[in-house]
C-alpha cells in the first residue's frame, strides 16, 4: 500500500449470515445462540489485526423495504424469514462493532451495498486505496478502479480486476450485464430463463455489454438461446436496474467518521464474557491486558507483596505457631496434576495477612531450586494445624487441596470459606469463577497466569520443573489474594442475603463431595472389557442389516455418506438442511424412524458406538490403578439452577432404561461384604410444583399416593383410572414433566408425535383441570419479571434478564427459566441439604457405609451388610424429612451386588 491511506469497508450484514450458516449451532450457558456474534467476531478481528486501516466502517443492512422493492414488488421475495436464532444475535453484533471502535452505519431506503457503492466511489475520490471486505460477487463490479480492491478474509481471497476475470470469464465493468443474463436466486433477480455462467460469459466476451447484446440479438446462435433472450429482454433491463448500485446514497462523507477509536475495554470484556467466548477474551487480554477495573483501595495501586520461601525446618515451626494464634488462615497447593487423585505434592502456599504470604517448596526438581524440606515432614509439621476444626481453612476450590492432602494421609478439617463457591452463589450464571476472573472482578487485580509459569502447548512444563523463586511468586499470590477475597465476597453474601445458605448449604457440602471424590465408586474392569467386545458384536450386526437394507456398504459415521443413501438411493424426505445438505442427526432420524426399517438400526447403532466409546471403552481408563475404583469429580459451580454435575466420567448421562445402559451400570459394583443402596426421591419436581402451586388436584393426588401421571390422564379425558391407556399415561407424563421445563404446544408436539393443534389441545385441557399450576406459571413469570430474578424455597436466586428483552423468542426463554429455576433448583437444594444431613449422621455414628455417588434425583451409598437395615431407615428418613413441603416427600430404594441391581 505504500503511504496510501486504507479505508476498508465492511459488508456487516454479508458477513453476518455467513457466520451463522458457517459455524455449528454454538450457544452460552443460558442457551442463547452466539454462533453469528463468534463468527462475525473472529473476521473484525482478523480485520483490525491484520490490516491495520487508517479509516474504516461496517455497513449494515436497514430493516425493510427499499427503493428496488419500488422497481420490482417480488425482489428478494423467496428469501426465507430471517432466522429467530439469528435475529437475537444483531443487537450483540452492533454492540460488538461499537464496542471495538469500529464506525458503523446503515440506511433506511438502501441496502449495505448500495452505502459501499457510494463510500468506496469517495474514497477513491480522496486518493484513498479502499479495500471492500466481502465475499459478495455482486461487489465486484466496485473493482474496476485499481484503487478498488475487495477481499473475503473467510477465505482469505482477493479479487481485483484480473481475479474477477479469471472467476467469471468478464471485466468488473460486466459483471452488472452478467448478474442481469444469470439472475440471482437468492435475491429473486429474475435474469433471462435459461442463460448460465457459461452462456452469459460467451454473450458479453462477443458483444461486451448487454445493450451491445440487444443490439445485435438477431446475430445469436443458437436459435434457442437467442429466443431466451428475446422473450426475456424486460427482464434481463430490470434485473440490470437491480444489480446496479446507487452511489449517491445520504451518508456521512467526513474523514473523521471513519477513523477507528480506541476500543471501550470494559464494555467488551463484559459483552464477550456474557457471550462467554473464552478463546477470544483470552486474545483480548493477551492484547490489551486483564479487564480494566478500579484497584482496592480506592483506586490506589495495591500493596507490594510480602512472600516468603521456607526452606528449613526452624522457619517451618516457626510458621506453625504464627498460623496457630490465626483464627483463619488460607491454603493452596501447587501439584504435578490437576487430577487431585493423582497428583503428587510440589509446594504449599498459606496466607493470613493481607499482601503477607510464604511458599514451602517440597517437589521442585530444577538444579537451581535449592534447599527443600521433605514433603513428610511439612505434613507432619502442619498437621495438627489442618487437622483440626481451628484456625479456620480458607481456599479456592478448596475440594481440590482436600483430596491432595487426604491421599497424602493427612485430613483437613475445618473447612471456613472458599472463593470459587462464594463467587458461584453471588452469580450462578457466570461461566467461570476461576481466581484470576474473580480477582479482576472483586479486587480490580490482574494474576499471574499458571502459563506464564509453566509455558504453553508443547512446550508447558510440569509444576515440578518451574523454578522456586517464579513458582513462589505464583503460589504465594494466589494464597494471598484468596485471603485478601474474603471479606469482600462474605461482605456481599450478606448484601444480598446469601449469608444462611452458603454457610448452611454450599460450604458443609465442599467436604461431603470431597470425601465421595476420595472414596470413588469399584468397577469390575473385566466386565467392561466384555461389554465392549460384546457392543463390537451388536455394531458389527447392526452394520450387517443396515448394509443389506441399503443394498451397498458405505461408512455409517459419515454423514455425507448416510446422506446420500437415505434420500438419494432411499428417497426419504429430508426434513432438515444444513450448509453441507441434508440433516442426519438424531432428532432427523427420530422424525423419519417410522418411514424405512433402516433408520431405527442406524439409530440403534449410533446409541451401541456411544455406549462402546462413551462409556465401556474410556470407563476402562479411567479405572484407579491403585484403588481399582472411578473417582468422578463433582461440580458446585457450574449449573445456573444448583444442582451439581459430574466430570471425569460424568456419570449422570449413563442411560437408566436401556439394555445396554442396565448393562453399564452392572460394572459398578460393592466390595465383598457390602450392598450398593440407590435412594431414589420419586417424582420430586412434581411434589415441588405441587407444593408451589398448591392446586388442589395435585395435592390431593400425592396425599393419596396416587400414580399422579395416570390420574392427570384420567383427568384431562375424562375417564376412569382404569380406562387410561398406556399411551394416555404417556402423554400425561409427557405434560406433567413439559410443565415444569415450560414447554409449550410446538414442543409438546415434537416430544409426542402429534400436531400442534392436539398439542396445544392437551395442554389446554390440563391447565383447565389444573388451574392451580397455571396461575402459579403466571405468577412465577410475573414476580422474575418485577424483581428481575427468581428463588428456590432454600433462597437461591437467579437473575434472568432474558426476560426484559425486546426479542420473543429470548423473552420465552426467560419464561421457561423463571418457571423452571424454583423447582429445579429447590430440588437441587433438598438433596443437597439431604447429602450434609446423611454425611453428619455416617460421621457422628462412625459407621463404614459410604455416600459414593448423588445422579439427578439418586443418592448411592456403599454398605456393609451389618449396616443395611439401620442405614437404609436413617437415609429413608433424612431424605424424606429434608424439608417440609405440603405434599409427603418419598424415597424410592433398592440394593444389590451393581448399581443396576439397586436400582431396580
Amino acid at each position: 500500500m505504500g503511504t496510501t491511506k486504507s479505508f476498508y469497508l465492511i459488508d456487516g450484514s454479508s458477513y453476518i449470515y455467513r457466520a451463522f450458516y458457517a459455524i455449528g449451532r454454538l450457544s452460552n450457558s443460558r442457551g442463547m445462540p452466539t454462533q453469528a456474534v463468534y463468527g462475525f467476531a473472529q473476521m473484525l478481528l482478523k480485520v483490525i489485526r491484520e490490516k491495520k486501516p487508517d479509516h474504516v466502517c461496517v455497513v449494515f443492512d436497514a430493516p425493510g423495504p427499499n427503493f428496488r422493492h419500488e422497481m420490482y414488488e417480488a425482489y428478494k421475495a423467496t428469501r426465507q424469514k430471517m432466522p429467530e436464532d439469528l435475529g437475537m444475535q444483531i443487537p450483540y453484533i452492533k454492540e460488538l462493532v461499537k464496542y471495538h471502535g469500529i464506525p458503523q452505519m446503515e440506511q433506511e431506503g438502501y441496502e449495505a451495498d448500495d452505502l459501499i457503492a457510494t463510500l468506496a466511489h469517495w474514497g477513491k475520490e480522496q486518493g484513498f486505496e479502499v479495500v471492500i471486505v466481502s465475499g459478495d460477487k455482486d461487489l465486484h463490479q466496485l473493482v474496476e478502479d485499481p484503487l478498488v480492491w475487495q477481499w473475503d478474509p473467510q477465505k482469505d481471497r482477493v479479487f481485483r480486476e484480473e481475479q474477477v476475470k479469471e472467476k467469471f470469464g468478464v471485466s468488473p465493468r460486466q459483471m452488472g450485464d452478467y448478474l442481469a443474463l444469470v439472475g440471482d436466486s437468492s435475491d429473486n433477480v429474475p435474469g433471462v430463463k435459461g442463460v448460465g455462467d457459461k452462456s452469459a460469459q460467451k454473450l458479453l466476451q462477443q458483444w461486451e455489454s448487454l445493450d451491445g447484446l440487444y443490439t445485435h440479438v438477431d446475430e445469436v446462435s443458437p436459435p434457442s438461446l437467442r429466443n431466451k433472450l428475446l422473450e426475456n429482454r424486460e427482464n434481463a433491463y430490470l434485473s440490470r436496474k437491480l444489480v446496479a448500485f446507487r452511489e449517491d446514497a445520504p451518508v456521512a462523507r467526513n474523514l473523521e467518521e471513519f477513523a477507528p477509536s480506541d476500543p471501550l475495554m470494559p464494555e467488551l470484556f463484559k459483552l464477550y464474557e456474557e457471550l462467554e467466548f473464552r478463546g477470544l477474551l483470552d486474545t483480548l487480554r493477551q492484547e490489551w491486558g486483564d479487564i480494566p477495573a478500579v484497584p482496592a483501595g480506592g483506586g490506589e495501586k495495591a500493596a507490594v507483596r510480602n512472600d516468603r520461601i521456607i526452606r528449613s525446618q526452624g522457619e517451618l515451626q516457626s510458621l506453625v505457631e504464627e498460623l496457630r494464634q490465626q483464627e483463619h488462615f488460607s491454603v493452596d497447593l501447587e501439584t504435578t496434576s490437576r487430577d487431585a487423585m493423582q497428583a503428587r505434592l510440589v509446594g504449599v502456599a498459606l496466607s493470613c495477612k493481607d499482601h503477607q504470604a510464604c511458599y514451602i517448596p517440597v517437589g521442585h526438581k530444577g538444579k537451581g531450586s535449592g534447599e527443600q524440606l521433605p514433603d513428610t515432614q511439612v505434613l507432619q509439621a502442619l498437621e495438627p494445624l489442618l487437622g483440626s476444626e481451628k484456625p479456620g481453612k480458607i481456599g479456592q476450590n478448596i475440594k481440590y487441596e482436600w483430596v491432595v492432602f487426604k491421599r497424602h494421609g493427612t485430613d483437613l478439617n475445618g473447612i471456613a470459606f472458599d472463593t470459587m463457591v462464594a463467587s458461584y452463589l453471588l452469580d450462578p450464571g457466570k461461566h467461570s469463577h476461576s481466581l484470576d476472573r474473580i480477582s479482576a472482578e472483586h479486587l480490580g487485580e490482574k494474576m499471574i497466569s499458571y502459563e506464564d509459569v509453566t509455558g504453553k502447548g508443547k512446550g508447558q512444563v510440569n509444576f515440578a520443573d518451574v523454578e522456586v523463586d517464579p513458582a513462589a511468586e505464583y503460589a504465594c499470590e494466589d494464597a494471598e489474594i484468596t485471603w485478601r477475597l474474603v471479606p469482600v465476597l462474605k461482605g456481599k453474601l450478606m448484601e444480598k442475603g446469601f449469608e444462611t445458605l452458603y454457610e448452611s448449604l454450599e460450604l458443609p457440602l465442599i467436604e461431603v463431595l470431597a470425601r465421595m471424590e476420595y472414596d470413588g465408586i469399584l468397577v469390575d474392569a473385566r466386565k467392561l472389557e466384555s461389554l465392549s467386545v460384546d457392543f463390537e458384536k451388536a455394531l458389527d450386526r447392526e452394520a450387517g442389516i443396515i448394509y443389506e437394507l441399503a443394498k451397498e456398504e458405505f461408512n455409517i459415521q459419515s454423514p455425507k455418506q448416510l446422506a446420500s443413501i437415505l434420500f438419494d438411493k432411499l428417497g426419504l424426505r429430508e426434513v432438515k438442511k444444513t450448509k453441507t445438505g441434508p440433516s442426519t442427526d438424531v432428532s432427523v432420524l427420530e422424525e423419519l424412524a417410522g418411514e424405512h426399517p433402516i433408520v431405527e438400526h442406524i439409530l440403534h447403532h449410533r446409541t451401541l458406538s456411544k455406549l462402546k466409546g462413551t462409556y465401556a471403552d474410556a470407563l476402562i481408563k479411567l479405572v484407579h490403578p491403585e484403588t481399582g475404583r472411578i473417582h468422578t469429580s463433582y461440580n458446585q459451580t457450574v449449573t445456573a439452577t444448583g444442582r451439581l454435575s459430574s466430570s471425569d466420567p460424568n456419570l449422570q448421562n449413563i442411560p437408566v432404561r436401556s439394555e445396554e445402559g442396565r448393562k453399564i451400570r452392572e460394572a459398578f459394583i460393592a466390595p465383598s461384604g457390602s450392598v450398593l443402596l440407590s435412594a431414589d426421591y420419586s417424582q420430586i419436581e412434581l411434589r415441588i410444583l405441587a407444593h408451589y402451586s398448591q392446586d388442589e388436584h395435585l395435592l390431593e393426588a400425592f396425599e393419596a399416593g396416587d400414580d399422579v401421571h395416570r390420574r392427570t390422564a384420567a383427568e384431562m379425558f375424562n375417564i376412569p383410572p382404569l380406562e387410561v391407556t398406556p399411551e394416555m399415561r404417556r402423554q400425561a407424563k409427557m405434560i406433567n414433566f413439559g410443565i415444569i421445563y415450560g414447554m409449550g404446544a410446538f414442543g409438546l408436539a415434537r416430544r409426542l408425535g402429534i400436531s400442534n393443534k392436539l398439542a396445544k389441545a392437551s395442554i389446554d385441557r390440563y391447565f383447565e383441570r389444573y388451574s392451580g399450576v397455571k396461575k402459579f406459571i403466571q405468577s412465577a413469570v410475573a414476580a422474575a419479571r418485577d424483581q428481575g430474578y427468581c428463588e428456590t424455597l432454600l433462597g437461591r436466586k437467579r437473575t434472568i434478564p432474558e426476560l426484559q428483552s425486546r426479542n420473543f423468542t429470548v423473552r420465552q426463554q426467560g419464561e421457561r427459566l423463571a418457571i423452571n429455576t424454583p423447582i429445579q433448583g429447590t430440588a437441587a437444594d433438598l438433596i443437597k441439604k439431604a447429602m450434609i444431613d446423611i454425611h453428619g449422621i455416617l460421621q457422628k455414628k462412625g459407621l463404614k457405609t459410604k455416600m459414593l455417588l448423588q445422579v439427578h434425583d439418586e443418592l448411592v451409598f456403599e454398605v456393609p451388610g451389618e449396616e443395611l437395615e439401620t442405614i437404609r431407615q436413617w437415609v429413608r428418613e433424612a431424605m424424606e424429612g429434608v424439608w417440609p413441603l405440603s405434599v409427603p416427600l418419598v424415597v424410592d430404594m433398592g440394593w444389590g451386588e451393581n448399581w443396576t441391581l439397586a436400582h431396580s
